[in-house]
């Protein structure tokens, strides 16, 4: 009597590609290589912040 959905599978969506290579969608968006690099950059910079808010304004 249950019904399976397979709407939310893992492997709906994706391409022929084995799970030990990089996507092919992947390989198009080479642009997003730039934007990953800084992300460690801003969590340093949000950490800052945030100490220096705790430091001005909480003790």
């Amino acid at each position: 009597m249950e019904e399976q959905n397979d709407k939310f599978s893992e492997d709906l969506n994706r391409d022929s590609t084995p799970r030990t290579e990089v996507p092919q969608t992947a390989k198009d968006q080479l642009n997003d290589e730039p934007a990953a690099k800084t992300i460690p950059w801003t969590m340093i910079i949000a950490i800052a912040v945030l100490l220096l808010i705790y430091f001005l304004f909480i003790r």
